[in-house]
């Protein structure tokens, strides 16, 4: 029999860390991140050509401050080129860009979404670490390393800026966590040296 220890490793621990980093890209934050950068490049892009528009500029700007300071006059005139079937869509849009702008702002969106690519980043080698340590007969302590050196300090470090906002996994991963196991183990437990789990409900047994 294939180590049971270490796959109870994997499931309790090491796996829903890894599968719960998959969905950091899916968070709030790090979305309106990945729109805001693209944007922005895609204007800075335009105006290298010659190819910009009011409206473009305006939704690139980052700072709410500015937003109501230095646009706020150019608002009407630029309002006042779009077409009239296209004014209210246009005005909507406006103020909902604004409103993600002040709460990307406001809920550090930008800080946490940096640090939640930083922790995606650090679990993806953890991943590819984690193929290589289970390809070892017996691989527990590096599955403790793994656990003990990169993925907690790094988890941690990420619930203390709210960059992981689970504690301390993502919620309905069950599923996931049992299909990753048991591909894992398909491919590597047979490998693995034989051990056996440790009753710690039954007195240890005296010898003479």
């Amino acid at each position: 029999m294939a180590d049971p220890l270490v796959r109870r490793k994997l499931q309790r621990d090491t796996l829903p860390y890894l599968v719960s980093a998959h969905r950091l890209r899916q968070q709030w934050f790090y979305r309106l991140h990945t729109i805001f950068g693209y944007t922005t490049d895609l204007v800075v892009a335009l105006m290298t050509i010659g190819i910009s528009a009011p409206l473009l500029t305006f939704l690139t700007n980052g700072s709410p401050s500015e937003v109501a300071g230095q646009k706020a006059a150019a608002l009407p005139e630029m309002l006042a080129t779009v077409p009239a079937w296209l004014y209210y869509p246009t005005l909507l849009l406006i103020i909902l860009w604004v409103v993600l702008r002040v709460a990307f702002a406001r809920e550090e969106g930008q800080k946490r979404a940096v640090l939640a690519k930083s922790c995606s980043q650090v679990l993806r080698e953890v991943e590819a670490k984690l193929h290589r340590a289970l390809a070892k007969p017996s691989p527990m302590s590096d599955l403790n390393e793994l656990l003990d050196k990169q993925i907690a300090p790094t988890v941690d470090r990420n619930i203390q800026e709210n960059a992981w906002p689970w504690t301390p996994f993502a919620p309905d991963i069950g599923k996931e966590v049992e299909q990753e196991l048991a591909g894992l183990c398909e491919k590597y437990e047979a490998d693995w040296e034989p051990g056996e789990l440790t009753d710690l409900r039954k007195p240890p047994v005296e010898r003479k």
